[in-house]
């Protein structure tokens, strides 16, 4: 099954490689100059750009997931077919939406996209389930791949559903939006979700508990513990906690930071590497945050 799952990533990767390329072909080009087939083809590419945002954060998505496992099963297949089969849709609807812009097409359009998201979270439920066991490791990986704000996006989805029966037109900037806020509105919290996983075990488990407020605490205690430690080397800090004390928002400091697996490393070493004082803070910090939920959840009985 190892070989058939990389086959099958790969397969995955050519068919969304392959929509995205029908529906470039779609696009008629102008062959006579006149404002009206402009502005027509115009109309044309940003419905596409549309699609494009929307299938290239599903591949991200999938991508995620992916990488959770080396191996799968026949739930995991038959998810896969099915998701790609819809997927494929994709541009039917698109340019269908693009030649003719009316409530029916919007929202069929909309109703296409509802199901892909659905269809997706059952193949995500059947990865997550075959890897792990526990719901605190279920949570982390639940959080690489759809971050904090996935679930009041999808509720805005289907508003905008509705929103399409009677303002086809203002339903569309949502349908480009919705991808583009997933995929930055999430960011930080998969990319916090990757550098926990050089936690110790015990506190990448305490770590999934917090609310999802407490991940940027969490991030300030982590860097003031690894520059004091730089400090003492005279290494200075890190390029990230630069940023950050200059005021740089968080996502400008996601956008910069390296894809490159040393990076990594790096921050793996960076927890791995810490001295014994800078794990009993680190611990002592989340002793403070257990007992904070204890003493709330007393408050509210």
């Amino acid at each position: 099954m190892e070989k058939l799952k990389s086959r099958l990533d790969a397969f995955s990767d050519g068919v969304m490689a392959v929509i995205i390329t029908i529906m470039v072909l779609d696009i008629a080009p102008v062959l006579h100059d006149s404002w009206a087939h402009y502005l027509a083809m115009g109309q044309h590419i940003g419905i596409y750009m549309i699609t494009f945002v929307f299938v290239f954060n599903m591949w991200y998505q999938h991508s995620t997931a992916y990488a959770e496992i080396e191996t799968m099963t026949y739930q995991i297949l038959i998810w896969e077919v099915v998701f790609l089969a819809v997927l494929s849709l994709m541009p039917l609807f698109t340019d269908m939406m693009a030649e003719n812009t009316t409530r029916v097409t919007v929202m069929l359009y909309g109703v296409t996209q509802a199901v892909i998201s659905f269809l997706f979270r059952g193949l995500a439920k059947s990865i997550v389930h075959l890897q792990f066991t526990t719901k605190a490791e279920m949570q982390q990986v639940y959080q690489k791949i759809y971050g904090n704000a996935n679930r009041w996006l999808d509720g805005l989805s289907l508003v905008a559903i509705i929103v399409g029966y009677f303002l086809p037109q203002v339903a569309l900037f949502f349908y480009l939006a919705y991808p583009i806020m997933s995929f930055f509105l999430n960011a930080d919290a998969r990319q916090q979700m990757y550098d926990a996983e050089a936690l110790p075990a015990e506190q990448q488990k305490d770590l999934a508990e917090l609310p999802a407020s407490a991940y940027v605490d969490w991030r300030k205690i982590a860097d003031q513990l690894y520059d004091q430690r730089a400090a003492a080397t005279g290494q200075g800090s890190t390029p990230a906690t630069s940023r950050t004390e200059q005021g740089s928002p968080r996502w400008s400091e996601w956008l910069n930071r390296s894809l490159d697996p040393r990076y990594q490393k790096a921050v793996k070493a960076k927890f791995q590497n810490a001295t014994p004082e800078q794990r009993q803070q680190m611990a002592a910090w989340f002793a403070q945050q257990r007992r904070g939920r204890s003493n709330r959840r007393h408050d509210e009985q």
